[in-house]
Parts: structure tokens; sequence; C-alpha cells
């Protein structure tokens, strides 16, 4: 009976593959960003926020800082994956650079690009995410608390608040992004399939 229950409390491992994990990013940075994003807006604006959200100009606003959230979310996520289960990879850094850069494309061409980047699409962000994934390898691993910061920035910038504002709330951004990307790693540890998904990523990292 002991068996029976641990059994049925055991949660599937869903994540086995690179196609399952890119999917899994993507879902849980889109997650992040907007929840980040409107719980923020939401806060700040109070009693006006029904007025702020049903106004055009405002939903617009909204609109583009969780897309750009999510630009930067997906990089998070990938980072904090990457510091994890660092020991059980390949310890080559160009390899890592080639493979989790790769990633965060595949990830990134799971969305259609927002309106706002039409001309562009997200080569900026692409471009942007380079340097820090080497930056990231080449020191030790960090925790997603200070990693989630980037997201917490993001969303500051792109908010459609007051610039001294969101300058004064940028601790409580910053600690509310943090609690969501912690919770969400705790969410994903549960589904990932951490042998399988190191031996496919391992696998990329051999190949020429």
């Amino acid at each position: 009976m002991r068996d029976l229950i641990g059994a049925l409390r055991r949660k599937r491992k869903t994540i086995t593959n690179l196609d399952e994990l890119a999917e899994a990013i993507r879902a849980a940075a889109a997650y992040l960003a907007q929840g980040a994003s409107y719980s923020y807006l939401r806060a700040r604006s109070l009693m006006a926020g029904p007025r702020l959200f049903s106004d055009a100009g405002f939903g617009g606003a909204l609109e583009i800082c969780k897309w750009e959230a999510f630009g930067v979310a997906c990089q998070d996520l990938i980072l904090i994956l990457e510091a994890e289960i660092r020991a059980e990879l390949p310890q080559d850094l160009e390899d890592r650079r080639r493979v989790f850069a790769a990633l965060y494309k595949d990830v990134l061409a799971r969305e259609p690009v927002p309106p706002h980047r039409t001309a562009t699409g997200w080569d900026d962000m692409i471009g942007e995410f380079e340097p820090r994934l080497v930056s990231a390898l080449a020191r030790p691993p960090m925790k997603p608390d200070l990693i989630s910061i980037a997201t917490a920035l993001r969303i500051l910038d792109h908010a459609p608040i007051d610039p001294d504002v969101r300058k004064a709330d940028e601790m409580m951004v910053v600690n509310n992004v943090a609690f969501r990307f912690i919770d969400q790693q705790s969410k994903l540890r549960g589904e990932l399939d951490v042998e399988a998904i190191t031996s496919k990523l391992a696998g990329r990292m051999a190949q020429a």
C-alpha cells in the first residue's frame, strides 16, 4: 500500500527531449512575463486599474511590456537551467554556448513575432543573449534570484508608469519576479527528466 501511494504521488516526468524542453521554457516564460507585468501594473494603478486596463493606449503599452519581458524571461530560464545541470554536461564552453544559444532561438521561434517587433523580429534579443550567455558560462553558476533580475528590469523599462515611480518600485519588482522564478523553477524540476535532457544536450554538444 505504501508503494502504491508513493507511486501515485510521484509525478511523471514529462520533459524528456529538447522539443519538450523548448516548449516548457516558452510556456513558463509567457506565464512569468504576463503574470509579473500584470501584477505590478495592477498593484501600481490601484483603483484606476479597471479604467487604465480598458484604455487602448495603456493596453498596447502593456502588451509591449509583456512581450519584452517574455524575451528576457526565456533567457533567464535557460540560464537557470544551465546553472542547475552544469555539472552533468560536457565542459567545453564553446559547445555549451552554441547549444544553449540554439535553444534560445528555438524557444523564441515558437511564438509569433509580436506586432511591435514586426520589422526586427527577435534578432536584437538573440544578439543580446550571446554575450550574456558567454559571461554566465565563464563564471560560477548563479542563483535564480540573481538571474531573474534581468526580467524584472525589462518590465520596469517598459511598464507604462512614470519613470520616477518605476525607479522607486525597483526592489519591489525585483523581489516579486525572483519569487515567481523560484516557484517556476520548482515546478519545472518536477517535470524535467534531468538524465534524459542532459543526455540530449550532451549529444547536441558533441555534434560538429
